[in-house]
């Protein structure tokens, strides 16, 4: 929410019955952090879309997109791998995954890595639980319309380089894909990385 809201009063002036705006208590720091975060990715998400306006096809309205490093279960005791082993290693996978999104129609647009984490009891031996890391990039980007006959094969496109298949929709709320977005920032310094023409675009929206 803004840092104010605002209350209806009686103008002293003209005894008509108007508006005025009022400070609201300071936040704490958690929701300090947490609005500044939401409030960079919104004016990024302002720019995506005022670039996006500039084109007549579907390309006018951004997508987001998912995509994931594939994981696996492993037992506890094993410990081959980690959050940031599984961070490192799809970053590795991120200037190809660039270039393949740009050779099939992604303009550019801004995105953030997120790595979840889950684990489960051995349903054999309760002692002995087994965890995965889940890899994954959630993206909003400048992209086509893909028609539902070819948008499978067209999701598949990172398949071939060790990726999963990519969740491809549009985005219809820029505030709400703004928050939903930069909430995974807050975890060890997340930054959003930006590519393609929204690479040091200062468009602005008037």
């Amino acid at each position: 929410a803004p840092d104010y809201v605002r209350t209806m009063r009686i103008s002293k002036r003209t005894g008509e019955l108007g508006k005025r705006p009022m400070n609201l208590p300071d936040r704490c720091n958690a929701c300090k952090a947490q609005y500044r975060r939401a409030t960079r990715m919104g004016k990024r998400m302002d720019r995506i879309h005022a670039v996006a306006k500039s084109y007549k096809d579907g390309r006018k309205i951004p997508k987001l997109l998912t995509f994931a490093l594939p994981s696996q279960w492993f037992s506890w005791d094993e410990c081959l791998t980690s959050r940031e082993d599984e961070i490192r290693a799809l970053g590795k996978l991120l200037p190809r995954t660039r270039a393949i999104l740009q050779e099939n129609g992604v303009e550019g647009g801004s995105y953030v890595l997120e790595c979840t984490y889950k684990w489960t009891p051995d349903l054999e031996n309760f002692t002995h639980p087994k965890y995965k890391f889940h890899a994954h990039v959630h993206m909003v980007a400048i992209a086509p319309y893909i028609h539902y006959s070819k948008l499978s094969e067209w999701c598949q496109q990172l398949m071939p380089i060790g990726l999963g298949r990519i969740n491809y929709q549009a985005v219809k709320n820029r505030r709400k894909t703004a928050v939903y977005v930069s909430k995974y920032l807050v975890k060890d310094k997340v930054q959003c990385r930006t590519f393609g023409i929204m690479r040091n675009n200062t468009h602005t929206t008037p």
